[in-house]
């Protein structure tokens, strides 16, 4: 049945709602126990600290807030999704203890969960630190686990029965060394009608892979991936144009790539291109952010929901971007109605796209 486009001019909740219950969205493979450290000290501060707290041998520096919350780029994805009302299932390995935080934290979501426990943890160390009045960034330190080899091979049936029953499958982290693989099986054991969403994560620790991802992926020969997210720094890795200008390296990788949907979002801006093409760009809410973790997860969530339910392109993006400003600027994962109330009210930044 065919479903008029809907516009964040005059939305219809009940309808987004509807809309949205009937997708179904496989995640994998990344699931994280995150400790984000908020030091509430200026990077240069910290940095000056933790100098001298070296120096002298070691000791504590107090005034640190610590949380500890399941996570992963995966992870972060499927809570958003579960947030905004979408079925989503979440496929990963990890041990027996990470079965039991999943189970902790996801499955009062709504997350329906399909998970081995043969495996190992993962573990990140995020740092959020201030990096002036209204902006934060991470550092994070990680240990990837059984995420670092979740090839195709590692799905069970099941699992593969829940993927090819899925509207969707976002497959996220090149920490995965198996990336290419699992992407390539997933590409290849799916329907065609099946949407693959891929985000590659942070690429500056795998320079040596990218002619890989590039040759088995964005150029596959039968069926590539329809839509690659990213930042500007994985989109100026991808496109091998470390100086050109973010607009410059979606634009070339669409011109490469034509067809595959690429997707960027920055703090300033978001825009989307195909066929080499730019089909839209929306500047981002002016908000203050209280967590600088999950901005991408959050937007690239904001986005599937977007594209599925039959948003135009420009509201597509803005969409993306609304959902990841109320997580960052809230701490909280919005619902429906919370995301559009804050879009009605937030204003955009004033900026122009570079």
């Amino acid at each position: 049945m065919y479903s008029p486009p809907l516009t964040m001019l005059s939305i219809d909740i009940p309808e987004f709602q509807s809309r949205t219950s009937q997708l179904t969205v496989s995640v994998l493979p990344d699931f994280y126990i995150d400790v984000i450290i908020d030091p509430n000290r200026s990077f240069k501060k910290f940095s000056k600290q933790l100098q001298e707290v070296y120096s002298r041998g070691g000791g504590n520096i107090i005034g640190t807030e610590v949380k500890f919350v399941p996570g992963g780029n995966g992870g972060n994805v499927a809570k958003t999704l579960a947030g905004l009302g979408v079925n989503t299932t979440f496929i990963a390995e990890t041990s027996e203890f990470g079965v039991n935080v999943m189970e902790h934290f996801m499955t009062p979501l709504g997350i329906k969960l399909e998970v081995t426990n043969t495996g190992n943890i993962a573990s990140s160390v995020i740092l959020e630190l201030s990096t002036g009045a209204h902006n934060k960034s991470n550092i994070m330190l990680s240990s990837a686990g059984s995420v670092t080899n979740f090839s195709s091979s590692k799905l069970t049936e099941q699992q593969w029965n829940v993927l090819r029953r899925s509207r969707v499958v976002a497959i996220t982290n090149a920490q995965n060394l198996e990336l290419e693989d699992l992407t390539e099986g997933v590409l290849q054991k799916t329907p065609k009608e099946t949407i693959v969403s891929l985000d590659f994560s942070d690429l500056t620790p795998h320079p040596s892979r990218i002619d890989g991802f590039r040759e088995r992926l964005l150029n596959h020969p039968t069926r590539p991936p329809n839509l690659v997210l990213g930042n500007e720094n994985e989109f100026r890795i991808l496109s091998k144009l470390p100086k050109a200008s973010f607009l410059e390296t979606g634009q070339a990788l669409s011109n490469e790539f034509s067809e595959i949907f690429f997707a960027l979002h920055t703090a300033k801006f978001s825009a989307l291109w195909h066929r080499g093409q730019l089909l839209a760009t929306q500047n981002c809410f002016s908000v203050d952010l209280q967590f600088a973790t999950g901005a991408g997860d959050a937007w690239h969530a904001g986005f599937l929901v977007g594209w599925q339910i039959g948003l135009s392109y420009k509201d597509v993006i803005t969409f993306a971007n609304a959902v990841s400003a109320y997580q960052l600027s809230t701490g909280k994962i919005g619902n429906l109605e919370e995301v559009i109330q804050f879009m009605k009210e937030t204003p955009l930044q004033e900026t122009d796209p570079k």
